[in-house]
C-alpha cells in the first residue's frame, strides 16, 4: 500500500498548493475568466477563506507588503513539503513500483496540476496570442507582433516585453499551437481558458512521452554496458517523471520546452538503434527540435561528432544526415520566411541584452547597489539605475563570452579525446555538461524551464551511472541535481510580490528578488561542496584506520 499511499499524500501537498498560488498577494496571472469557472478556487477558499484571491482581469487591488511576505512563506513551504515528499517517493519507492505505477501515477499528479488557475509565467498566453495570430486573424505569426491584435482579449495579459515582438520561437512550434488553436475553435471553444487547457494536456502529453523514453533509453543503455540495474533504472524513471519542476512547468505553465525534450530524447532513441535509417530519422528529428527553440543548436556539435567517431560508412552518414536536418529545416522555414522578416526577432528579444535570473543579474545589480549605498551615505540622492546599466551589459557580454570559450574547450576536447563521444552513453554525457553550461553561463536571460532538457539528460545519466558514461565527476551526485530542481521551482517565491517590492536595508533599488541568480545555483553547489568535504574526510578515516591495520599487523608479527 505504500506507492498507493504516497500518490494520495502527494495529491494533498498539491492541494495546498492549489490553494497557495490563486492568493493576491503573490501577483501571479489567472487564467479565470467567467464565473462559471470559479469553482476551480474551492481550494484556496476552504485553506484560506478571509484572503484576497487573484482577480480575473488585470489591474485591481494591491495588497499590503506584510501580506505579500506571508504569502511568498506559504507558497515556499508548499514548494519545499513537494520537494521533501519527491526525495522519499524516490528513496522508498524504486523497489516496490512498476513502470504502469509510474505513468499512471504522472498522469494524475499532471491532471492535479492542469486544475490550478494560475500561472507564475505569461508565456502561455503568448502561445495564444500567435497561435491566434495565425488562425483568427490569417496573419504570419513569426513576423507579427501581437500589437496587431490590440483588440483582442489575450492582448491585455501579455507581459510588456512581447507586445512588439513577433514570435520567437521557430515553425515547428508554431505550426502545433496554431493547430490546437483550429482545433479549440472547430469546437467551438475561442476563448482563453480551453486554449490554456489545451496547450497544459498538451504539454502533459509531451511529459509522459518523455519519461517513456527515458525508461527505454536507459533499457538500452544498461545493456549496452551488460549490467541490468531494474531498481536503477526504475528510480531514474520516477525521479524524471514525478520531478516537481517538470511537472509545474508542463502542466501549469505549459512551456514548449517540455516539447523541446521530446523530440531531443526522440533523437537519441533513434541513434540507440545504431543503423542508418535510425540516423536519418534522427536527424530529422532533430531539426524539428531546431525549429522549435534555436537553443537546440547547443547540443548539435556534439551529435555531428558522434556521427564522425562512428567508423562504417562515417562520410556517407555524415552526408546523409546533415541533408536531412537542412532539408526539414528549409522546409519548414520557407512558407513563413517573409524575405528574412523572421530573423527580425533576434533584435528586439531581451534575452539578447538584458539579464535575468542569472549569475549575471546578481552580480551586475549587487555591484549597482553597493555603488548607490555608498552614494546614500555620503547624501547623494541621485541614484544608477539597475536595468539597462553599464554593468547589466558587460556581465551580459562577459557571461556570453565565458560561454562560447568554454564550449569551445569542450568541443575541442572531444575532437582530440574521440573515445569521450564515440558511444550513446558517452554523447549523453557531454550533451548534459553542454546544456547545464548553457543555462549558467550561455542564458543571461535565464529561467526555470531552460533546465528542462538538462533533467531529461541527466535522468539517462543516472540509469547508468558507468564512470566511464559520464563526462564530469560532479554528475554522479544525484543530490545535486535534486537541489538544483528545488531551486529553481523556489525562485518563483522571489518572484512573487513581497521579494519584488522590498528593498535591502543600504541598498537603496536593490530588492530580495535580485538575488534570485544567486539561490539557483548556490543551493546545489553547496550539496557538491559538502559531498567533497565528506568524501574527503572518509577517505582520511579510511587511510588512517589501514594505517593502524598495518601497524597492528606489524606489531603481532615481530610478537610472534
Amino acid at each position: 500500500m505504500l506507492p498507493f499511499a504516497f500518490l494520495c499524500v502527494m495529491g494533498c501537498a498539491l492541494f495546498l498548493l492549489d490553494a497557495v498560488l490563486p492568493l493576491q498577494g503573490l501577483a501571479f496571472n489567472p487564467i479565470l475568466l467567467t464565473h462559471l469557472d470559479s469553482w476551480l478556487l474551492l481550494p484556496t477558499h476552504i485553506l484560506f477563506p478571509h484572503s484576497p484571491v487573484i482577480p480575473r482581469l488585470p489591474g485591481t487591488l494591491i495588497p499590503t507588503v506584510t501580506v505579500r511576505w506571508q504569502e511568498t512563506a506559504l507558497l515556499f513551504g508548499a514548494f519545499l513539503n513537494i520537494f521533501l515528499l519527491y526525495l522519499l517517493a524516490i528513496h522508498l519507492l524504486a523497489q516496490r513500483i512498476s513502470p504502469r505505477y509510474i505513468l499512471i501515477s504522472t498522469v494524475l499528479l499532471g491532471l492535479l496540476y492542469i486544475l490550478i488557475p494560475a500561472v507564475t509565467s505569461n508565456d502561455v498566453f503568448s502561445y495564444i496570442a500567435y497561435a491566434r495570430i495565425g488562425v483568427l486573424y490569417h496573419l504570419n505569426p513569426m513576423t507579427t507582433p501581437p500589437v496587431a491584435i490590440s483588440s483582442d482579449l489575450v492582448y491585455w495579459r501579455l507581459s510588456t516585453s512581447w507586445l512588439k515582438q513577433p514570435s520567437a520561437y521557430g515553425p515547428t512550434w508554431t505550426l502545433f499551437a496554431c493547430f490546437l488553436q483550429w482545433l479549440t475553435a472547430t469546437f467551438g471553444f475561442i476563448g482563453i481558458v480551453p486554449m490554456v487547457l489545451a496547450l497544459r494536456i498538451a504539454a502533459l502529453s509531451m511529459h509522459l512521452g518523455s519519461s517513456w523514453l527515458v525508461w527505454s533509453i536507459s533499457g538500452h543503455m544498461q545493456r549496452f554496458y551488460g549490467a541490468i540495474s531494474p531498481e536503477k533504472r526504475l528510480r531514474a524513471t520516477l525521479a524524471f517523471a514525478w520531478n516537481p519542476l517538470l511537472l509545474f512547468e508542463a502542466c501549469i505553465n505549459a512551456h514548449n520546452d517540455t516539447a523541446l525534450l521530446f523530440f531531443i530524447l526522440l533523437t537519441i532513441w533513434f541513434l540507440i538503434r545504431s543503423q542508418q535509417p535510425g540516423y536519418i530519422l534522427a536527424a530529422g528529428t532533430f531539426a524539428l527540435a531546431t525549429c522549435l527553440k534555436l537553443t537546440a543548436l547547443v547540443l548539435a556539435p556534439g551529435l555531428l561528432l558522434f556521427l564522425w567517431m562512428q567508423h562504417p560508412w562515417k562520410g556517407k552518414r555524415i552526408i546523409t544526415a546533415t541533408a536531412t536536418y537542412l532539408g526539414i529545416i528549409l522546409f519548414l522555414y520557407t512558407p513563413l520566411w517573409q524575405h528574412g522578416t523572421v530573423l527580425d526577432v533576434l533584435l528586439i528579444n531581451p534575452a539578447a541584452y538584458s539579464n535575468y535570473n542569472s549569475l549575471s543579474e546578481s552580480l551586475s545589480f549587487l555591484y549597482i547597489g553597493i555603488r548607490n549605498g555608498i552614494a546614500s551615505a555620503h547624501g547623494y540622492h541621485h541614484f544608477a539605475s539597475y536595468s539597462s546599466s553599464r554593468a547589466e551589459h558587460f556581465t551580459h557580454i562577459l557571461s556570453i563570452a565565458s560561454f562560447i570559450i568554454i564550449y569551445g574547450l569542450i568541443c575541442w576536447r572531444a575532437t582530440r579525446a574521440p573515445h569521450r563521444i564515440d558511444t550513446v552513453p558517452r554523447l549523453i554525457g557531454w550533451l548534459v555538461v553542454v546544456w547545464l553550461l548553457y543555462c549558467l553561463m550561455g542564458s543571461p536571460w535565464f529561467w526555470p524551464w531552460y533546465a528542462i532538457t538538462f533533467f531529461g539528460l541527466y535522468a539517462l545519466v543516472e540509469a547508468t551511472d558507468k564512470p566511464d558514461l559520464v563526462f564530469y565527476n560532479f554528475l554522479q551526485l544525484p543530490l545535486a541535481a535534486r537541489l538544483l530542481t528545488f531551486s529553481l521551482l523556489s525562485l518563483y517565491c522571489f518572484l512573487s510580490g513581497g521579494p519584488m517590492t522590498t528593498v535591502i536595508p543600504g541598498l537603496p533599488g536593490f530588492v530580495w528578488a535580485y538575488l534570485r541568480g544567486l539561490w539557483v545555483w548556490a543551493v546545489p553547489l553547496l550539496a557538491l561542496c559538502c559531498s567533497s568535504i565528506a568524501s574527503t574526510s572518509l577517505a582520511k578515516h579510511r587511510a588512517v584506520t589501514s594505517q593502524g591495520q598495518c601497524a597492528r599487523s606489524s606489531t603481532l608479527t615481530e610478537g610472534e
